[in-house]
Protein backbone atom coordinates (compact mmCIF):
# COMPACT_ATOMS: atom_id res chain seq x y z
CA UNK A 1 0.00 0.00 0.00
CA UNK A 2 0.99 3.64 -0.83
CA UNK A 3 0.68 6.49 1.37
CA UNK A 4 0.69 10.19 0.33
CA UNK A 5 3.01 12.02 2.94
CA UNK A 6 3.77 15.96 3.00
CA UNK A 7 6.87 16.54 4.53
CA UNK A 8 6.91 20.24 4.27
CA UNK A 9 9.89 22.64 5.80
CA UNK A 10 9.13 23.79 9.54
CA UNK A 11 6.04 22.07 10.03
CA UNK A 12 4.92 18.18 11.71
CA UNK A 13 5.11 15.57 8.99
CA UNK A 14 1.45 14.50 7.79
CA UNK A 15 -0.54 12.40 5.90
CA UNK A 16 -3.54 12.67 3.55
CA UNK A 17 -6.67 11.28 5.68
CA UNK A 18 -9.35 11.70 2.76
CA UNK A 19 -9.89 13.07 -0.34
CA UNK A 20 -13.23 14.35 -1.37
CA UNK A 21 -13.18 14.62 -5.13
CA UNK A 22 -17.03 15.87 -5.39
CA UNK A 23 -15.88 19.22 -3.32
CA UNK A 24 -12.09 19.42 -3.79
CA UNK A 25 -11.13 18.88 -0.50
CA UNK A 26 -8.23 16.94 1.51
CA UNK A 27 -8.37 15.89 4.95
CA UNK A 28 -4.85 15.46 6.57
CA UNK A 29 -3.55 13.89 9.49
CA UNK A 30 -0.47 13.40 11.13
CA UNK A 31 -1.36 9.44 12.32
CA UNK A 32 0.06 7.65 9.54
CA UNK A 33 -2.77 4.79 10.54
CA UNK A 34 -5.53 6.85 9.33
CA UNK A 35 -3.74 7.78 6.61
CA UNK A 36 -5.80 7.58 3.14
CA UNK A 37 -4.11 4.64 0.86
CA UNK A 38 -4.41 3.15 -2.58
CA UNK A 39 -2.69 0.22 -3.88
CA UNK A 40 1.45 0.42 -4.92
CA UNK A 41 2.21 0.29 -8.63
CA UNK A 42 0.52 2.46 -11.36
CA UNK A 43 -2.56 3.03 -9.08
CA UNK A 44 -0.08 5.25 -6.04
CA UNK A 45 1.56 6.76 -9.28
CA UNK A 46 -1.77 7.71 -10.86
CA UNK A 47 -3.06 8.87 -7.47
CA UNK A 48 -0.37 11.05 -6.68
CA UNK A 49 -0.34 12.78 -10.33
CA UNK A 50 -3.96 13.20 -9.42
CA UNK A 51 -3.53 15.12 -6.45
CA UNK A 52 -1.07 17.27 -7.70
CA UNK A 53 -2.85 18.57 -10.96
CA UNK A 54 -6.39 19.00 -9.08
CA UNK A 55 -5.45 20.02 -5.76
CA UNK A 56 -1.85 21.81 -5.92
CA UNK A 57 -3.61 25.20 -6.08
CA UNK A 58 -5.85 24.66 -3.57
CA UNK A 59 -3.18 23.15 -0.86
CA UNK A 60 0.25 24.35 -2.40
CA UNK A 61 1.81 22.10 0.41
CA UNK A 62 1.25 19.29 -1.74
CA UNK A 63 4.91 20.00 -3.76
CA UNK A 64 6.07 18.64 -0.54
CA UNK A 65 4.17 15.27 -1.09
CA UNK A 66 5.72 11.86 -1.52
CA UNK A 67 4.68 8.39 -1.74
CA UNK A 68 4.96 6.72 1.56
CA UNK A 69 5.12 2.70 2.23
CA UNK A 70 5.24 -0.10 -0.41
CA UNK A 71 4.87 1.14 -3.53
Amino acid sequence: MAYFKIEQPNQPIKWIKNVDEANGTLTFTTDRGEAYSRSSGIIANSTFQYLQFHFMERYPELKYMKKDGYY
